[in-house]
């Protein structure tokens, strides 16, 4: 009986890591993609002399089109299921990049901008959908942490691999190579499908003595989000985004205003952030995985977080120990985001991870655009030395969010 129970146990992990690996591969290739347009802008100024503006402009069309997009999607796919979105989405936003490479003109730039966005809106509703019906709740947190880790694999990658390909070939053919890719992963996607579960798929077939459960309607799902409990969630996910954008743009101007370091130790500590960070999601996985005690793991991850924030904003300290530092704001911030997102996954009702994280998702997205903002303020007000406060402030504001009353849904 062991036997069968460990044979059992040891199929269902082998199907979870093809499930992971799919879903994975579309979450790498999203984060490739929106690295990819800022790198881009520089071959497009270049070959066609666009101004900054118009640049910007192009970064815009495309993260305004993905955070519009979001929460439309992320009811959709809790109404008609994940799987044909999620290849729909990374179909799109393949192509688009794609025939980047043969536009032409700066209006049809503009449109192949807001297209890719809106493919790039489908993979955290479709992916997080995927995973609360696929993956055993006792290996949860990990495979969210393990998708977490894929996006930042595709972030960290697509510099190297778009400059390279382009000092090799052309930014053209760079451009057509990384869209082939998308559009193959696209296809293991769509041959692969069967084992891809969502709660519509398996709700077609509840199983003998069941009853299908109805797919909640669309706007029982908005109201959802308005309940305090989501809410909260919501708060959290926004300001304490906050303070990682703010770190990931502004740290090494930052250091080198603030503490006269060079430009390549101020790099280094960001880096140190970046790697440490990814190292941080794998035991946050496992950790979130071990104990329900979720907002314990974010209270002790943003309480030193803030610690840290401020020790670095007000004290010189030697290159080894900026660097130290850094890597234990990374690591920390790590160990959080499983832990939140297994949060989230908490105050859902069955049927609506598609809606929640894209709701969430947004936040995320809300709190990145705010960040530099402030930041930039700050730092045109000659107020440089208080950057690293204020995100320390952030990191105290946004645990209080975990803190307000709330209801149950």
């Amino acid at each position: 009986m062991a036997q069968i129970t460990q044979s059992s146990i040891n199929t269902a992990i082998s199907s979870e890591i093809r499930i992971l690996s799919l879903i994975g591969t579309g979450h790498f290739m999203s984060h490739f993609y929106n690295l990819t347009l800022p790198i881009l802008i520089t071959f497009l100024a270049i070959d066609y002399g666009y101004s900054p503006a118009q640049l910007g402009v192009f970064i815009a069309a495309f993260a305004l089109s993905a955070a519009a997009a979001q929460l439309p999607v992320g009811l959709l796919v809790d109404k008609i299921g994940a799987r044909a979105i999620l290849f729909s989405g990374l179909t799109l936003e393949a192509l688009s990049i794609g025939a980047m490479a043969y536009a032409d003109s700066y209006n049809l730039l503009i449109v192949l901008a807001v297209s890719a966005g809106l493919g790039h809106s489908v993979f955290h509703p479709a992916d997080y959908a995927i995973m609360n019906s696929s993956i055993d709740e006792s290996r949860m947190a990990r495979a969210f942490s393990l998708h977490t880790v894929t996006g930042t694999a595709g972030s960290a990658l697509a510099p190297i691999t778009i400059t390279f390909l382009a000092a090799l070939w052309d930014w053209r053919l760079a451009l057509i190579a990384v869209a082939g890719f998308g559009l193959f992963t696209a296809l293991a996607v769509a041959s692969q499908a069967h084992i891809l579960k969502d709660h519509v798929a398996r709700d077609k077939k509840p199983g003998k003595g069941l009853k299908r459960r109805p797919v909640r309607s669309a706007k029982a799902n908005i109201r959802l989000l308005m309940t305090p409990s989501v809410l909260v969630l919501f708060a959290f996910f926004l300001v304490t985004t906050m303070v990682i954008s703010g770190i990931q743009a502004f740290s090494v101007f930052t250091l080198v205003e603030l503490h006269s370091v060079s430009k390549t130790t101020a790099g280094t500590a960001l880096t140190a952030f970046l790697v440490a960070s990814a190292f941080g999601v794998i035991v946050g996985g496992w950790l979130a995985d071990k104990t329900p005690r979720h907002g314990l793991i974010a209270t002790i991850s943003f309480l030193a977080t803030a610690i840290v924030l401020v020790v670095i904003g007000e004290i010189n300290m030697p290159v080894f120990a900026l660097l130290a530092a850094f890597a234990s704001i990374g690591i920390l911030q790590g160990l959080v985001k499983p832990a939140r997102d297994m949060m989230v996954r908490s105050a859902m009702p069955p049927g609506t991870a598609g809606t929640i994280f894209a709701f969430m998702s947004t936040g995320r997205l809300i709190g990145g655009a705010i960040t530099p903002v402030i930041v930039g303020l700050l730092i045109s007000n000659g107020m440089t030395d208080k950057v690293f406060m204020m995100l320390a402030v952030c990191s105290v504001v946004g645990l209080a969010t975990l803190f307000m009353p709330r209801k149950p849904n």
